[in-house]
């Protein structure tokens, strides 16, 4: 949704007009604002991420347990792979992925708030409270990163992500799944803006207005 300042009024207004004066409010003080509820234990390219990473960590083990062995004295090999090694290592995926979703289990529900301005495009992170939900997304539990809401209920601010608009060096727009992907040259990976089906078009049109031809 589009949300505008007033600088006559000090206040926000739901539209291109402020609710107090009337007056149209230039396109630079107008904001795209939306947010995005969500759980991380239902992720599917959080899941995917994870079973790489653990797989991955699965076989560089045995690789290099299997050249140092190969190094140390070649004869042992065979054995190493007739012993129990092989079964261990591929133990360690369903293993890793049982603590994967034990972390994401205690990380519950989390409220992604998108919002893109002039400057750029914004995510803030909030999720409940408690201790654990922070734990499990491997922060600290600052109790100064709680505030309270417009509806009386205390989050907690979890991450920020910010990206300039000329920092921005493509976007891939995905209809079909409601996101939008900004690669930028800081990070690794992109920022998505998920949104509401019916947020998608207003979104796309935005983020092309200051990235045309990226």
């Amino acid at each position: 949704m589009i949300y505008s300042y007033c600088k006559k009024c000090q206040r926000d207004s739901l539209g291109e007009v402020c609710a107090g004066c009337g007056r149209r409010i230039p396109i630079a003080a107008q904001r795209d604002v939306w947010s995005v509820s969500s759980v991380p234990a239902s992720d599917g390219r959080i899941w995917r991420s994870a079973f790489l990473a653990v797989l991955l960590a699965a076989a560089l083990l045995f690789a290099v347990v299997l050249g140092l062995e190969a190094f140390a004295d070649g004869s042992k090999v065979p054995a190493l792979l007739s012993g129990p090694f092989p079964r261990l290592t591929a133990a360690m995926v369903p293993l890793g992925m049982a603590v994967v979703f034990l972390f994401l289990a205690l990380q519950g529900r989390e409220v992604n708030v998108y919002t893109l301005e002039q400057k750029g495009a914004h995510l803030t992170t909030w999720h409940a409270p408690q201790k654990w939900r922070s734990w499990a997304r491997l922060q600290s539990a600052d109790p100064g990163k709680n505030q309270k809401q417009q509806d009386g209920s205390i989050m907690h601010r979890s991450q920020d992500r910010h990206i300039r608009w000329e920092d921005v060096q493509a976007v891939q727009y995905k209809q079909n799944r409601s996101e939008i992907f900004l690669y930028h040259t800081p990070h690794c990976a992109p920022l998505i803006l998920k949104l509401p089906a019916d947020e998608y078009e207003l979104a796309a049109a935005y983020v092309n207005k200051y990235c045309k031809g990226k």
